[in-house]
């Protein structure tokens, strides 16, 4: 609702006829969108493929020069129309050199960085696959490229772009005319051709043979028969090399089969007119199958290639999936790699100062260009060095490994001496470096979350400890200036006796406070790694006799009995540590022990380890409790003489068992009732106590 005078400046300012058009589009798309779903709901229902209303729109790619202009123009048209766009390579059987390979490989990447999905088919006919791969993906635009200067071949351009206007019928169907000029490509590694002249050669031979065969037998067979040996030899060179000898082997074979065979022999004249039908027949069929039997091995040759990369991709995924955190994964990544005979690889990452340091693998020395080139591709998100159009002086090929939040790390590959880095090799690494992105983005992911649950534990520690500091703290201190305070104010006034006692409560408290402050040292040393021990050899009833001296105000109230007998075996360890562990124990027991109840205390040996056990009448431990008592900062609500702790005490108790080699276990206390906590220390070779003596 508008006032006249906000309407007036609403239709200056927003209702104009661009805001409007734009708006209308916006809907326009938006209830398209709703349609398409609810139809292609509606269709599924009744098992039947919908029409495209919002419609999606196919690119078709292949390794021409033009392919990545391409997959611009398509993204660019698929933003304005705000439709889901594909990049479809259809697999003829055609022969793609390394350099149109590479180009296809790297069209497909593009795509998939501008927002499109990158598909690749196998079929014998082109532009009615991409017909009815529209139709399967309801696609109403279909974007191929047209070059007048690549008639010859079979690309997508020419006869795929008439034979899609001829059976596309329903589809928009736009050629891009690409046939400009584009600036000159860099060199890419290509392989020895040494093995082309081979082929050619081999075709000779196999020709030669199959005329010394045929000679052979021609007396057995007849002419007609003679045939099927060239035939043979065709086929068994287009087996073993490629489409080119095979074609040449043709020739070779129907020019030996008329020189040889057809009479006149030693001519290539030719007298009667069914010897004419007989060899272009022969000509025809050597030709098919040898183009048959090329196309039949690059398909198995391909296969080969999809089943070495589909291999390689599971067993990397495998291994990284067992990796939790980047250290794990880069150990498997560089057990992965380690088979590759054929490359030297590497993972670079950044060292923290902005420079880049090598994680795994090598050797690598970065020189000048080598660090350029990484630094080049780390910040553009490109493949640079070796065999690239930038910064290619160096040896070493850089893939960037990224994520969505930037890049995780460089892929270095280097040709090993007397090897070649080729551009099979680069399809297969740029295909593993999708897993082992997706494991470094997760343990990445893994480290993040494990340093926001480790701060979040930090600071409720950060909360207990100033809560448990201010209460602990303050209690023995109010009751310390109570107890001063009646001294100095009343002085000679209160009894002797009573005086006495303000001394001795007094002196408790600061014991208490004492030892509540050893335990905040103590846990901050252990925190920290601080805590050294300086061992000695000790009696463990000197222990036992130490911890209860200490103790003796707080044990007062209770009935403490002891089992400890002079003839145990010493025990090497920090004194010191070993008495505050106990300490800690007893003063835990009497806390939660009733007044006048029993506290044992005994000391003994098992197998291998001494033990100290204390054992009180308290109300005992839940089974589902008992790990937790050793965690920081855990208190029990069962205190029977109240006066909870801190508690700090069995946490540092475990630590400072721990650091000794021992353990500590928590069963039911005396009799089935209360709890019995014990400290197990493993014991050492006994010392020669007469030499020591004499010493």
């Amino acid at each position: 609702m508008y006032v006249p005078e906000q309407a007036r400046a609403a239709i200056d300012a927003f209702f104009t006829q661009t805001n409007l058009t734009a708006l209308r589009e916006m809907a326009m798309q938006t209830a398209a969108a709703q349609v398409d779903n609810d139809l292609a709901q509606g269709y599924r229902q009744l098992g039947q493929s919908a029409p495209a209303v919002r419609g999606r729109m196919l690119v078709g790619i292949d390794g021409d020069t033009h392919a990545e202009r391409l997959v611009r123009h398509a993204s660019r048209v698929a933003q304005r129309r705000h439709l889901p766009w594909s990049a479809v390579h259809v697999d003829d059987g055609q022969t793609l050199d390394e350099q149109s390979r590479a180009r296809l490989q790297s069209a497909q990447q593009l795509a998939e960085r501008l927002g499109g999905e990158a598909v690749s088919l196998r079929a014998g006919e082109v532009a009615r696959t991409l017909v009815q791969h529209a139709i399967e993906r309801r696609a109403s635009v279909v974007l191929v490229g047209q070059s007048r200067r690549h008639w010859r071949r079979r690309v997508f351009g020419g006869g795929v772009a008439a034979r899609l206007l001829r059976e596309g019928h329903g589809l928009e169907i736009s050629v891009l005319d690409d046939s400009e000029e584009l600036p000159d490509q860099p060199p890419r590694a290509r392989p020895a051709r040494e093995v082309v002249w081979f082929d050619y050669g081999l075709a000779f031979v196999a020709t030669l043979l199959a005329s010394l065969v045929a000679w052979g037998v021609s007396g057995v067979l007849a002419l007609p028969n003679i045939s099927l040996i060239f035939l043979a030899a065709v086929l068994l060179v287009a087996v073993r090399s490629s489409m080119g000898p095979a074609l040449a082997c043709a020739g070779l074979s129907f020019l030996a089969y008329d020189f040889l065979f057809i009479p006149p022999s030693f001519s290539l004249n030719i007298q009667r007119e069914e010897d004419v039908l007989t060899l272009l027949f022969f000509l025809l069929m050597s030709a098919l199958t040898g183009k048959l039997a090329a196309r039949q091995r690059r398909q198995l040759q391909a296969l080969r290639d999809t089943q070495e990369q589909t291999s390689e991709l599971l067993d990397l995924s495998r291994k990284m999936t067992a990796a939790t955190d980047r250290k794990a994964v880069l150990n498997a990544a560089e057990q992965h790699f380690s088979g590759w005979k054929e490359l030297y690889l590497c993972l670079v990452d950044r060292d923290g100062q902005g420079g880049l340091v090598v994680e795994t693998g090598g050797p690598l020395t970065f020189s000048e260009a080598e660090r350029a080139a990484a630094e080049w591709a780390w910040q553009h998100d490109q493949p640079a060095g070796s065999g690239t159009g930038t910064l290619p002086s160096g040896r070493w090929w850089w893939w960037p490994i990224t994520a969505e939040e930037g890049p995780l790390a460089l892929l270095g590959v280097s040709a090993r001496e007397g090897q070649s880095f080729t551009a099979q090799h680069r399809r297969l690494l740029a295909a593993l470096t999708q897993p082992l992105a997706q494991a470094l983005a997760r343990a990445q992911l893994a480290q993040e979350l494990e340093a926001a649950r480790l701060h979040g534990e930090t600071e409720q520690l950060r909360s207990a400890l100033l809560a448990s500091v201010s209460h602990d703290l303050r209690t023995p201190l109010t009751s310390m200036r109570g107890s001063i305070d009646s001294l100095l104010a009343l002085g000679e006034a209160i009894p002797l006796e009573d005086r006495r006692e303000l001394l001795e409560g007094t002196r408790d408290e600061a014991e208490r406070l004492d030892r509540y402050i050893q335990n905040l040292l103590d846990m901050t040393r252990l925190g920290h790694g601080a805590l050294k021990l300086a061992r000695d050899w000790v009696s463990p009833a000197d222990i036992v006799g130490s911890a209860l001296n200490r103790l003796r105000a707080v044990l007062a109230p209770l009935q403490v009995s002891t089992q400890v007998t002079g003839e145990l075996p010493l025990l090497y360890v920090h004194a010191a540590l070993i008495e505050q562990a106990l300490v800690n124990v007893l003063e835990n027991a009497a806390r939660f022990s009733p007044v006048d109840g029993r506290l044992q205390v005994a000391a003994g040996v098992l197998d291998s380890e001494l033990f100290f056990s204390v054992s009180d009448e308290g109300p005992g431990i839940p089974e589902d409790e008992r790990a937790k008592i050793f965690d920081m900062f855990y208190t029990a609500a069962r205190s029977d003489r109240g006066g909870q702790g801190t508690g700090l005490g069995l946490a540092i108790c475990q630590g400072m068992i721990g650091a000794h080699g021992g353990r500590l276990t928590v069963e039911e206390g005396i009799d089935g009732q209360g709890t019995r906590i014990t400290l197990f220390l493993p014991l050492q070779a006994q010392p020669d106590v007469e030499m020591e003596e004499s010493a």
